[in-house]
């Protein structure tokens, strides 16, 4: 096995293990907002890996000709991807809706809203990926001729148009709205601070939970953003390339974009999943929930001896 099949079955094992766990703990928590989209994030993270990752091992290392289990990798790779992207989106979103309508909670049935919004990302990504078996683009063999994928060379000016749309949906208006998302929450955050800060000090309880909030809140932000143009902006520069420019396409950036967009479905998890508390808070509601299991047999076992020696 060379080093692509062996990074691609680590990254694959890995993601599909990751994103497995991960949806099976957020499943078994309430399913707040915030979860119900990271459960379709982890879904379809878990989907790329399966569908997409796991058969193209099975390539040949030289192929010839595209071949109808390079096809279908390649198109379960793809939707999957923009599922995710346009997730990462909504989730941007969702933090936006959540603090700019706080005060309608009662008038907003957000559960069926953010259900709404997880079916239309994955109608988004199945419609992007279907595109090219209806002539808008097509599935085809990569210059590197060990994986198929979306044709980033295109003939005609439908394949250029399609190619510069996804660009467009597919990264630069992802991109910005998570960016402005961010910004939106920080300056949120920072006015409760400053309120906080300015009525009751700096020492107040209030005041200092804020400070770590802020701090924790940006550190999050900064690897939501880092993570989405680490691993999209390879694949990104290889469509301008191919749009704007009559540019020979590096063979190493053709290398490394497949590999940094595959690691997508490692970070996702970490940094929605794991990093924002929603999994150690479960393990920490069922932590106290053995502690008071086993406090409560061990008041029964006491009672049992004092009974028993009375």
């Amino acid at each position: 096995m060379d080093a692509v099949k062996t990074a691609l079955l680590v990254i694959s094992s890995t993601a599909t293990i990751t994103n497995a766990v991960s949806l099976y703990f957020l499943y078994r928590k309430h399913k707040t907002n915030y979860v119900i989209l990271c459960i379709n994030l982890s879904f379809s993270d878990l989907l790329r890996s399966i569908a997409g990752y796991i058969p193209a091992l099975f390539l040949e290392t030289n192929l010839s000709r595209a071949s109808t289990l390079c096809k279908l990798s390649a198109f379960f790779i793809a939707f999957s991807s923009f599922t995710t992207i346009a997730m990462l989106t909504a989730i941007a979103l969702s933090r936006m809706v959540l603090l700019s309508t706080c005060f309608l909670r009662s008038q907003i049935n957000y559960k069926t809203l953010f259900i709404k919004t997880g079916f239309f990302a994955w109608i988004y990504g199945f419609t992007w990926a279907v595109m090219p078996f209806f002539g808008f683009s097509s599935y085809t063999l990569e210059n590197t001729c060990t994986r198929c994928s979306i044709d980033f060379f295109p003939k005609t000016k439908v394949e250029k148009v399609y190619l510069i749309l996804l660009i467009a949906f597919g990264f630069l208006m992802p991109i910005i709205t998570i960016l402005t998302s961010c910004l939106y929450t920080a300056n949120v955050m920072r006015s409760q601070y400053n309120y906080f800060y300015t009525i009751y000090g700096k020492n107040n309880a209030e005041t200092k939970k804020y400070k770590v909030k802020e701090k924790k809140a940006f550190s999050s932000f900064i690897l939501m953003v880092l993570s989405f143009v680490v691993c999209w902006t390879p694949y990104a520069t290889v469509g301008c390339f191919s749009a704007f420019t009559s540019l020979e396409i590096p063979k190493w950036l053709l290398h490394f974009a497949p590999f940094f967009g595959k690691c997508s479905a490692l970070v996702n998890p970490i940094i929605y999943c794991w990093k924002d508390s929603l999994l150690s808070q479960y393990f920490k509601s069922k932590r106290s929930q053995i502690i008071r299991l086993l406090f409560r047999q061990c008041e029964e076992n006491l009672i049992t001896c004092q009974i028993e020696k009375i």
